[in-house]
């Protein structure tokens, strides 16, 4: 026993500056004239293999939702909610097409229908009128058969009951045409009231902008791009994985994802059917879960998974690591005997241990805290 402390105290006074005032004190230690000052026993632990780390991919955080407001109709822009980064509530008009013209159109429209109206109130009254008014000979007039029976004596063979279905066929086609022009005319009305509303953008729901592409003044055609909103829910990620990498993942999967120094788990929930052409890579969805902090548009790394063969370096805790060093360092005790050992250090692995590149073996002991 007195050995191992007479090397520990050796150890500790070749890491410390002050190694001289260690090594005067020993002799008041042993004899016990300084019965106040103790030390606690230090705490090894074993090196293990680290476990297996995947490629850390850059990625953006986007919007859960993004909705691009095209004009459906050409016109100039009468009204803009806002630059980008207005909030905007649902069912808030957040851009405007200028709709004098299309007023004046329904104006006229209206006038059309109302002439279509009148000419389909005359045309079944005309029909009526003609449907009950027969225009034969009445049988109680004889001279209206001398009429007849001199009319047929010099050669005029119309039949009256002949010319009485032209006219009354005469006078229902003029009425359906006069109702088919109104109903021309109600449908034109309404082909304009969809123009109208087709001028106004709405937001579908509470976000904000995320673009400006037009200002109030500029003349649109449609298709062009007007505003782009993002919702305002919990942001997603937007990650394009190398095809040699994306073999593993799977829907549903938690990746880790890091951000100003904070890491969170999120859920794959897209992935793109196939790759991109040009960049050969396949472009891959997470949603993260609500209060991360992590906002639209922020730098953030993805962590892939790794194959189950792969691990790299080993593990031991972060409390392992000697305070104060400009260089990471660590003791490890060789059979009973401390060493200092500088190590490289890669990623954190979370529940406070480190991963160790080089520097340490799985096997060694290490001198904790």
């Amino acid at each position: 026993m007195l050995t191992q402390w007479r090397t520990f105290f050796r150890n500790v006074a070749k890491m410390t500056s002050r190694s001289f005032t260690v090594i005067r004190w020993l002799p008041m230690l042993a004899l016990g004239l300084v019965p106040t000052l103790a030390f606690a026993a230090p705490t090894l632990i074993e090196v293990h293999q680290a476990p297996a780390l995947g490629p850390v991919l850059g990625a953006r955080a986007i919007p859960g939702q993004v909705v691009v407001l095209r004009a459906q109709t050409g016109g100039r822009v009468q009204y803009v909610a806002g630059p980008a980064g207005t909030p905007v509530r649902g069912d808030e008009v957040v851009v405007a097409l200028d709709t004098a013209g299309l007023l004046a159109q329904r104006a006229q429209a209206e006038a059309a229908y109302a002439a279509a109206q009148v000419a389909v109130d005359n045309g079944y009254s005309q029909y009526q009128v003609q449907l009950y008014n027969y225009g034969g000979a009445n049988p109680w007039n004889p001279f209206a058969w001398f009429g007849q029976a001199f009319a047929a004596m010099m050669g005029n063979q119309q039949n009256p009951w002949a010319n009485y279905l032209a006219a009354l066929d005469n006078r229902r086609a003029a009425a359906l045409q006069a109702q088919a022009q109104l109903q021309s005319a109600a449908y034109r009305i309404r082909e304009i009231d969809a123009e109208i509303r087709n001028a106004y953008g709405v937001s579908p729901f509470y976000g904000v902008i995320l673009q400006k592409d037009v200002n109030p003044g500029d003349v649109v055609q449609p298709g062009q791009s007007l505003l782009v909103l993002g919702g305002a829910g919990p942001a997603q990620v937007l990650v394009q994985v190398p095809t040699s990498m994306s073999a593993g993942l799977r829907l549903g999967e938690a990746l880790e994802v890091a951000s100003n120094g904070r890491s969170v788990d999120a859920r794959v929930i897209q992935i793109a059917p196939q790759a991109d052409a040009q960049t050969h890579t396949i472009a891959v969805k997470l949603a993260l879960p609500p209060d991360t902090g992590i906002r639209a548009g922020d730098y953030v790394t993805v962590h892939l998974p790794a194959a189950r063969s792969t691990s790299l370096g080993v593990a031991i805790p972060k409390s392992a690591l000697l305070p104060g060093r400009s260089l990471p360092s660590v003791l490890v005790d060789v059979r009973g005997v401390t060493q200092l050992r500088v190590l490289r250090l890669g990623e954190p692995l979370g529940n406070g241990m480190v991963q160790v590149l080089s520097g340490l073996r799985p096997g060694e002991i290490v001198v904790n805290d």
